[in-house]
């Protein structure tokens, strides 16, 4: 270990250094453009290297180790004294005894780095710093292993909770989301009812019409028996252009109320067809049957439903599809096997 002796004159060295501290020496307005920024690294390393040591027990050091550190600081302490009483009227040129300073405090640092860096580590160790570190760090992973142990814990206890309330959640979502189509399709099958009963009454009004207008034409105006070829047939057109029109008029008017009913009808059907899915959805926890479920009530949907009030061409039911159903159930069999 280090004399007292020798540790006091350590200690006396490092204040030289330390007493700079609190000055500026980077940059000062009576330097005018002159200033050390080049030289911050090594003022700061001198710097923070003197207060680490100062604050060390530096009796554990051996007698050469703390002569070495001691001979090595002055060097620094004489560059950082030759920076704070730097001036510009000084002779020769400012810059080149400003770079000359840089350069030898650098060399200077440079010795005490390489003197006192290798003994800081020791030295914190013996003053503690280093036991309790660890001892902090051991505690923190501690306290993070118990805290993921209740973590695992809490989990595991409230996993099956969570399960049920993540697919009551789904069911929720998902009878909220088939109850709004249902009601949609409802609400559009009603909605096409009461317009066809417009379309219903003008065909009926048209057909009444037509049969007016053929009785009326029938007896007026009435053809002279002395009415030439040509005015007979001129007669006959009128009559028969105005009964054309009126029969057109209803034959279309009909045509758009049973489209419209077939609408009303079709929509009527995917209503029913959604709440049967759901019904059935909601009977089975098997998500491959409700998948078919899924699959059947889709094509049930969306697909084209013969109502008999048009005529349906190209209609092709697929029905449910077994390979689909089949194939997930295979993919499921094999996951069970792999992980078995």
């Amino acid at each position: 270990m280090a004399t007292n002796d020798l540790v006091t004159a350590l200690r006396t060295e490092l204040e030289s250094v330390l007493k700079y501290v609190d000055i500026e020496l980077i940059s000062r307005s009576g330097w005018g453009e002159i200033d050390f920024k080049s030289a911050r690294s090594d003022i700061e390393d001198a710097l923070s290297i003197s207060k680490d040591l100062n604050s060390m027990p530096l009796e554990y050091l051996t007698d050469g180790i703390a002569s070495e550190i001691q001979a090595s600081i002055p060097e620094v302490a004489r560059y950082l004294q030759q920076i704070d009483e730097f001036s510009i009227a000084s002779g020769g040129s400012p810059s080149e005894n400003r770079d000359n300073i840089c350069i030898q405090l650098h060399s200077a640092v440079d010795n005490f780095r390489h003197a006192a860096s290798s003994q800081i580590a020791y030295l914190m160790y013996k003053r503690g710093d280093v036991g309790e570190s660890i001892a902090k760090i051991e505690q923190a992973i501690a306290k993070s292993q118990n805290l993921y142990d209740e973590a695992k814990t809490w989990v595991d206890e409230k996993k099956a909770e969570i399960e049920k309330i993540e697919s009551a959640a789904r069911t929720a979502a998902a009878s909220a989301g088939v109850g709004t189509f249902t009601e949609e399709f409802n609400g559009e099958a009603e909605k096409l009812q009461s317009q066809s009963k417009c379309w219903l009454y003008s065909s009926s009004g048209f057909a009444v019409a037509t049969v007016f207008a053929a009785v009326l034409s029938y007896f007026w105006p009435s053809v002279d028996p002395d009415a030439g070829m040509s005015e007979t047939l001129r007669n006959m057109a009128s009559k028969a252009a105005v009964v054309v029109v009126l029969f057109t008029g209803a034959v279309w008017c009909g045509r758009i109320y049973r489209a419209l009913i077939h609408q009303a009808a079709v929509n009527r059907h995917r209503a029913l067809s959604l709440r049967t899915f759901q019904a059935f959805v909601e009977a089975t926890d098997d998500k491959y049957v409700k998948d078919a479920v899924l699959m059947a009530a889709t094509n049930t949907v969306f697909s084209n439903v013969p109502t008999g009030l048009v005529e349906e061409r190209n209609n092709q039911d697929s029905g449910v599809n077994f390979v689909e159903f089949g194939r997930s159930a295979a993919e499921a069999t094999a996951e069970q096997l792999r992980q078995g």
